[in-house]
């Protein structure tokens, strides 16, 4: 039987004011143009300024509305400046993508406190202010969407990502438990978890590897892939924008894994 339904029409945020956390480089900077080309007006933080500069006249070349500011998630009242300074200049908060992380790949026996706390304030509770600053002011307009960016390492972990993975576990469980308390003010909460996308991290850490090793891993990717290749950070963009859309007004609490069947084939 032929499907009569008509095509989904581009969802339009042209209403919608949006945080992104580590919104300069990888993933955060894929959805802040995204997001941007779909009408939003983008405000990022992050703590890379040259990243941010150029981010910025990408965006003025395209006409779309980003503005950036430096800000450490890892300190609360930075966070919750940032957030002052959003509503100033753009308006009220609809929409926090908390994308900011770090990964230290440690045997956990070796991490000391200090490294050990950054990633924690980072990965973790930098996504919870940024989520709890966001939605304040959320509540004041009666509507708004909190995207977690996890990992599939939450539940699929590597050695030596003890740490990174208690985060990204950490951030699962928070999308889920915060739509309790979220759904009455007109909230949504939802994570999302990418498997290996291509980004700054990713290759920086081929950088480090010889011909040997790199092919190793891209070896050791479509085995534990079934769509044979490393993922685009577009492709969870994609996801983000899917969820903060009308098209997804029923889906809240839940995560959506973007890793190609990683975690369909992975032997854990």
């Amino acid at each position: 039987m032929k499907n009569s339904a008509s095509p989904s029409p581009v969802p339009s945020l042209a209403d919608e004011v949006v945080v992104i956390s580590g919104g300069a480089v990888g993933i955060g900077r894929e959805v802040a143009l995204t997001l941007a080309r779909l009408g939003a007006k983008v405000f990022v933080l992050d703590i890379d300024n040259e990243s941010m500069k150029l981010l910025e006249s990408e965006a003025e070349s395209n006409q779309l509305t980003i503005r950036t500011t430096h800000c450490d998630v890892s300190r609360p009242q930075d966070v919750a400046d940032a957030f002052i300074v959003a509503k100033t200049t753009l308006g009220p908060v609809s929409i926090v993508v908390a994308s900011a992380a770090i990964a230290l790949y440690r045997d956990f026996i070796s991490m000391t406190d200090a490294e050990l706390d950054r990633v924690m304030a980072v990965n973790l509770e930098g996504a919870l202010v940024c989520a709890r600053e966001g939605m304040k002011q959320m509540s004041e307009i009666n509507r708004g969407n909190v995207i977690f960016i996890s990992s599939v390492q939450a539940t699929h972990s590597l050695q030596g990502c003890v740490a990174y993975a208690a985060t990204k576990a950490g951030l699962i469980a928070a999308a889920r438990t915060l739509s309790l308390e979220a759904g009455p003010l007109g909230i949504r909460v939802n994570s999302i978890s990418p498997g290996t996308i291509d980004t700054p991290m990713l290759r920086r850490d081929l950088a480090a590897m010889n011909r040997e090793q790199a092919d190793e891993f891209f070896a050791n990717v479509r085995e534990a892939n079934v769509l044979d290749r490393i993922g685009d950070p577009a492709e969870v963009a994609n996801v983000v924008a899917f969820l903060v859309s009308e098209s997804a007004s029923y889906i809240t609490g839940t995560d959506i894994r973007v890793d190609g069947g990683f975690t369909a084939v992975k032997k854990i």
